[in-house]
């Protein structure tokens, strides 16, 4: 029997694990590897930055409930992808980054795109290693697992392409297997804990349940039939937005700095019992989690391995299950209503500006045509507060953004892993022209690898979100506002019909073919930026 090599042992562990995709740039230090997950039966989807590979890797990674995989060369390739193994370990989204690196046998006076890469990734990763002959078969599946142990996170691997031919030891030390998310035993009893928080519920007027970031979407029935049978009050940060039905009677909204962050605040404070399923603070750009009591209510770590000291994690499914049980404390007569009605009446308005949309006026358009298990993808900016506060999300795991790192380039980039990951259901991301002059190239791969998907671009010319920041400061403007570029010819360029509109009808109809046709299109609508000031 011929020997198998390193690589070839890595891309079976891979595939053996589940895993049928993996994101990336090639490069020639890790073209084995390429080659031999080819053979293992890995699609190699080759993207055209390394950072966007890695965003698409994570989210596809967690929709389908597995680590998420992105392949790169040493050097500047690895070095790119800082940004989303840092996204990765601040929004919890497990993502495994395998690059080269020069060969440890290599001089030390060799020196050509050798960075200290380890010690580049350590910080950021919950797990780190090279990957050697001696040990693929018990490396792998170890950073396979740590990625998609809660809070999931980054791992970051190196293989040298010397190595990658090394034919690998024989051991049977960590047999292959199906990679599942894991949680360890949280040590809180289900049964007291529901009925501590039954009797604090007990004595609350005005109770606020907040759903974060650590609450598994597995566990939305369960989530969703307490709040309905007690009738409770309940705000969720964006990473979660789908876990409760927010058309319902009882959801308050977003809560994290979102478009009417300061209302959502007053509402925060006005509560008398705050209840945090799940809560990360990774989500809050204010400090309120720490000035305010919470009733914390978390099975697992927050992100960075985080929790707030004393608090006994107790897993969700058993505390929702004996909440089912317990008879329900008492009744509150809609106690958030005005801020409920504030918060939908800052939808409504219209442009300032001819040949603008009113933001609300986009919200209303694409909700009123996309089907509920649409899956809505942000990027950073102004936009990115309109969706997450105002796109109505009904379903879980339907809403994506980079919120704890808050990065720009993940719209377009998560849209392809989520249409990847789901292919049946139909994507929507929501960009604006700065983030989708970053990586708009991304729209040619969407089209090659048939992730098809509607693309609404936001234009108002500037870096709006920081431009409101510098005139609340009162410091004089500049540097925030850049050139025209054609949307609608990058678009085209890349291979994609694309259309600009000013009309909500025209974004609706227009919106609503793509999405049922599944074809890709882009759609830009012009916003002025100071429309944003009245909703925020």
């Amino acid at each position: 029997m011929a020997d198998v090599t390193t690589a070839a042992v890595a891309a079976r562990i891979i595939a053996d694990a589940g895993i049928d995709r993996v994101f990336g740039l090639p490069g020639g230090e890790v073209l084995v590897l390429i080659d031999e997950l080819r053979k293992a039966g890995v699609d190699f989807v080759q993207m055209r930055h390394e950072s966007n590979a890695g965003l698409a890797a994570a989210v596809y990674g967690k929709l389908r409930g597995q680590p998420g995989v992105v392949v790169a060369t040493l050097g500047p390739g690895a070095a790119n992808l800082l940004l989303p193994m840092s996204n990765a370990w601040l929004d919890q989204e497990p993502l495994v980054a395998i690059t080269a690196q020069i060969p440890d046998e290599f001089p030390a006076a060799h020196t050509h795109q050798k960075l200290p890469l380890h010690e580049i990734f350590r910080p950021v990763s919950r797990y780190v290693s090279a990957v050697t002959a001696g040990n693929v078969s018990a490396v792998v599946p170890r950073a396979l697992a740590a990625s998609i142990t809660r809070p999931f996170g980054a791992v970051y691997l190196t293989l040298s392409a010397r190595e990658a031919l090394v034919p690998a030891a024989r051991s049977d030390a960590e047999p292959r297997r199906s990679i599942g998310s894991t949680l360890a035993v949280p040590g809180g009893d289900p049964a007291v804990a529901a009925r501590r928080l039954r009797d604090r519920l007990a004595s609350a007027e005005r109770p606020l349940v907040l759903v974060g970031l650590g609450f598994h979407p597995a566990n939305t029935h369960r989530l969703q039939r307490w709040l309905a049978a007690w009738d409770l009050p309940v705000a969720v940060t964006p990473k979660v937005k789908g876990v409760v039905d927010e058309t319902a009677p009882n959801f308050v909204g977003v809560v994290g700095g979102m478009a009417a962050d300061g209302l959502m605040c007053e509402a925060i404070a006005a509560a008398d019992l705050r209840i945090g399923v799940g809560l990360d603070p990774v989500e809050i750009d204010k400090t309120w989690h720490e000035e305010l009591p919470i009733h914390w209510v978390l099975e697992a770590p927050n992100a960075c391995d985080v929790s707030p000291p004393g608090v006994e994690l107790v897993e969700h499914a058993s505390l929702l299950d004996a909440l089912a049980s317990e008879d329900v404390p008492r009744s509150w007569a809609a106690p958030f209503a005005s801020f409920q009605q504030r918060r939908r009446a800052l939808l409504d308005g219209h442009a300032s500006v001819p040949g603008t949309m009113w933001p609300g006026d986009i919200i209303r358009a694409l909700a009123g045509v996309a089907p509920p298990e649409t899956i809505v993808t942000t990027d950073v900016g102004s936009h990115k507060y309109l969706f997450g506060q105002f796109w109505p999300s009904r379903q879980p795991e339907t809403f994506w953004m980079s919120n704890g790192l808050s990065g720009m380039a993940y719209g377009l980039s998560a849209a392809i892993g989520a249409k990847l990951a789901r292919p049946e259901a139909p994507v929507l991301a929501a960009v604006g022209d700065g983030g989708f002059s970053m990586n708009a190239q991304e729209l040619e791969t969407a089209d090659r690898v048939g992730a098809r998907f509607v693309t609404i671009v936001l234009e108002d010319g500037s870096y709006s979100l920081i431009k409101l920041a510098q005139e609340n400061r009162k410091l004089a403007p500049y540097r925030m506002d850049f050139g025209r570029i054609d949307t609608v010819k990058m678009a085209e360029a890349c291979g994609v019909e694309a259309l600009r509109t000013s009309d909500p009808g025209e974004l609706a109809s227009a919106a609503s073919l793509a999405l049922a046709e599944g074809r890709s299109l882009v759609i830009a609508v012009p916003v002025n930026y100071e429309d944003y000031r009245r909703m925020f």
